[in-house]
């Protein structure tokens, strides 16, 4: 399959963004798992084991809405839109020999205003 920058957007939503939510999401969800080792998942296995069914769904929407605009906040220097301070040349990103950047970032929101985030 050739690779256009609409499928990349895609891709990068449903392997990184809503895949990792899920799985994110269903590890928290699965508190009868033994106790996590990693400080971190103990503190948010905590937290969200803390709170109702309504504040769990305003968190899922705070996490999806960081993960969004962190995404999306790569891709605008990934499409050379943006540049590091002492960035002389914006970056280009290329699959066999074909520029696949330059609107990941708008493929990627258009993509998500279309078809919601799942």
């Amino acid at each position: 399959m050739i690779m256009n920058q609409e499928l990349i957007a895609k891709e990068i939503k449903k392997e990184i963004l809503v895949k990792n939510f899920n799985r994110y999401f269903d590890i928290l969800e699965k508190s009868d798992q033994e106790p996590f080792k990693n400080k971190g998942w103990c503190k948010a296995q905590l937290l969200y084991n803390s709170i109702d069914e309504s504040n769990k769904e305003s968190l899922k929407e705070f996490i999806k809405m960081i993960m969004i605009e962190s995404a999306t906040e790569l891709l605008a220097y990934i499409d050379g839109i943006a540049t590091f301070k002492e960035q002389e040349y914006p970056f280009e990103l290329f699959c066999n020999d074909t520029k696949i950047s330059g609107s990941l970032q708008e493929y990627l929101l258009m993509d998500i205003e279309d078809n919601g985030f799942e």
